[in-house]
């Protein structure tokens, strides 16, 4: 009975530790030299005021970052998600099917000038707990935005 006991104690034990590696390996970038393509547009923040926006397709849909400012940030900036004060911006993921969810973690970007590739990283996690981590390069696309 004692050596039945200590099997399934071992086997147990080697079965958690495979389920924290793999928790812990899948939270990561699947490719982590991988820098995903992505636009950024100008847009309005809520009182009209400027900013941008930059759209990444990912696997499960794509994220929209909006950051309310104008897009001239000359130093690495973090910004963070969700913004109770909904003066920093707001950042979603679309699905294929359904509606947009809000998500929480933060946004990186090196560089902010407008007509030049914008570069960054993201660490987000969904409603549900799913982790959305990647870096992007966003090229300006010519869209003619009206505030007010």
């Amino acid at each position: 009975m004692t050596r039945r006991l200590l099997t399934i104690s071992v086997a147990s034990l080697i079965l958690l530790l495979v389920e924290i590696a793999g928790q812990a390996f899948s939270a990561r970038d699947p490719e982590p030299g991988r820098i995903l393509p992505a636009t950024i547009n100008l847009d309005c923040a809520p009182w009209d005021g400027s900013a941008f926006t930059i759209s990444i397709p990912i696997q499960s849909g794509s994220l929209y970052i909006s950051i309310y400012q104008s897009p001239d940030i000359q130093n690495p900036t973090t910004f963070r998600f969700p913004d109770d004060t909904m003066s920093v911006g707001n950042a979603l993921l679309t699905l294929p099917i359904g509606s947009a969810s809000q998500v929480r973690g933060r946004v990186t970007l090196q560089h902010v000038e407008q007509g030049n590739p914008v570069e960054g990283r993201f660490d987000l996690v969904t409603e549900s707990g799913e982790q959305l981590k990647g870096k992007f390069s966003a090229e300006w696309r010519d869209d003619i935005i009206y505030c007010g």
